[in-house]
């Protein structure tokens, strides 16, 4: 029977950048605008939608092009990733290590994978450059789809990043979001980190089991791999390694802990907060965090190739940092057109008009109770499609929803715990999402089906995602109506 042939993900991201071309044109010609309110300040700005299709336009396009996608951080971060687990594999560590991973049952082992997905986020946008590939890697040596592996981490990191109970400087920064939009009904709160705790345990826990449940079942629509190499295995290759590593770790958290001898020099002493301080802006464990990583790796995988004579000489040594490169090509062209989706976005205004708009409108109702929460989660689910990036959301978001949400007595800590849920399911379900991008592409290196579409992905996926969104929805619904404590000292309402 003949395969029914798709569009691939190149002239999707195409088609989308046509559209909102044109869409860009006409809302200029109507006059679509909108005012963004800055919080702390909520001094308001107008906002116009840019038409592409002008002489300014389209200068602007032929003059960034590539300097916005050499500036795109994915496409550093894949690099640098890439070129650490190439030293983990090529070692022969990823095979002696994940050979254990066979005496797991396939439905804990999914398990594992979801919660290590969900509680990654604490690093960031470095979790879905590490872990795509490293779940690549896990599923092929266990014998199962490598491309179901890819798939089932994006979406335990991407739900994590409403769920992640690890503390991370994204939830830092959200909160002093939170903390200056609530400041306009109450001049003196304080957002605390610990103040949605309850809630988050609870998500995590509930969303890994409905998680793996989801997962299990859509693996039956993948194929198992078959896959053998020559690459030897060493016990004692194994703890040399393992102690190296146990070392090298102890040093890494010994220079975070503030207030002892030499310590601390990872952290940012300026901030107020320890969460600040690892994770700030001038943090030097947040901006080095990656290099820290593949430093770790290629040590590690050097010590273990070494020993295990997988690495001979320093010739297998440099083939060894690209192994990992092998089918990527296709990671860069993808990630070459969304930047210039990208681009068009950003220079039309076109999201952020249509996100105050949303904003505006449920502002200027009447909402309240459970009938506001729950459009408060759908719109910013909505407005997620379009804004994948959580600060730039909340920033936008924050300055009406949380007084307004404050108003009818709903507490900011929970506005934000709405927030993140949203955030979560509306990037599950954004084709524009730069880490699904990636997340195909890594997938078209373990299976390159000249059938595979963005919109055919997300559709094979579409049973887990709606699921585990499903349990998002009712967790905050159901929160909110037990009015349950959320963490520490913290409840739904004021």
């Amino acid at each position: 029977m003949r395969k029914k042939r798709t569009i691939g993900p190149v002239v999707e991201i195409m088609l989308l950048a046509l559209i909102i071309s044109v869409l860009s044109l006409i809302l200029n010609l109507v006059g679509f605008t909108g005012y963004v309110t800055e919080a702390g300040t909520f001094i308001t700005t107008l906002n116009v939608v840019n038409n592409i299709f002008t002489t300014t336009g389209i200068k602007y396009l032929l003059n960034n092009s590539l300097t916005i996608f050499q500036s795109l951080e994915p496409l550093a971060i894949v690099i640098i990733s890439l070129i650490a687990v190439s030293i983990l594999e090529s070692s022969g560590l990823l095979k002696h290590v994940f050979s254990y991973a066979k005496r797991i049952k396939p439905i804990y082992l999914t398990a594992l994978v979801i919660f290590i997905g969900i509680i990654s986020t604490f690093i960031g946008d470095y979790s879905y450059a590490l872990l795509l590939p490293l779940s690549g890697v896990l599923y092929k040596y266990i014998g199962r789809n490598s491309s179901l592996g890819v798939l089932t981490m994006f979406i335990a990191i991407t739900v994590g990043y409403g769920t992640g109970i690890i503390y991370n400087y994204n939830m830092y920064e959200l909160g002093n979001i939170t903390e200056a939009s609530a400041q306009a009904i109450s001049a003196n709160y304080n957002y605390e980190l610990l103040s949605n705790l309850f809630i988050l345990i609870v998500s995590t826990i509930s969303l890994t089991i409905v998680g793996t449940i989801a997962l299990e079942r859509m693996a039956k629509k993948y194929k198992r791999n078959e896959y053998t190499d020559n690459l030897n295995t060493s016990k004692k290759a194994l703890k040399i390694t393992s102690l190296v590593f146990l070392l090298i770790m102890i040093v890494l958290i010994y220079c975070v802990i503030p207030g002892l001898p030499y310590s601390g020099i990872l952290l940012d002493k300026t901030e107020p907060t320890y969460i600040g301080k690892l994770f700030g802006p001038g943090a030097t464990l947040r901006n080095g965090l990656i290099f820290l990583i593949i430093a770790v790796f290629i040590i590690c995988g050097l010590i273990y190739g070494s020993i295990s004579r997988n690495i001979k000489n320093s010739n297998d040594y440099s083939k060894a940092l690209t192994k990992s490169f092998e089918n990527t090509g296709y990671i860069f062209v993808l990630l070459f057109f969304i930047s210039i989706l990208y681009e068009i976005i950003d220079w039309t205004n076109i999201s952020t008009v249509i996100t105050t708009k949303i904003v505006d409108f449920i502002g200027s109702t009447n909402l309240s109770g459970i009938v506001l929460v729950i459009v408060a989660l759908f719109s910013i689910i909505l407005i997620s499609l379009i804004i994948p990036a959580s600060v730039t959301k909340w920033t936008l978001i924050a300055p009406i929803y949380v007084p307004l949400l404050m108003r009818a007595n709903i507490s900011p800590s929970f506005a934000q715990t709405i927030f993140l849920a949203a955030d979560s399911v509306g990037k599950l379900l954004s084709p524009i999402y730069i880490y699904l991008i990636i997340t195909i592409g890594f997938m078209y290196k373990y299976d390159n089906d000249s059938n595979k579409s963005i919109l055919g992905t997300m559709k094979k996926a579409m049973p887990a995602i709606l699921l585990v969104s499903l349990v998002w929805i009712v967790i905050i619904i159901g929160w909110y109506l037990l009015g349950m404590p959320m963490g520490i000292n913290t409840r739904v309402t004021l």
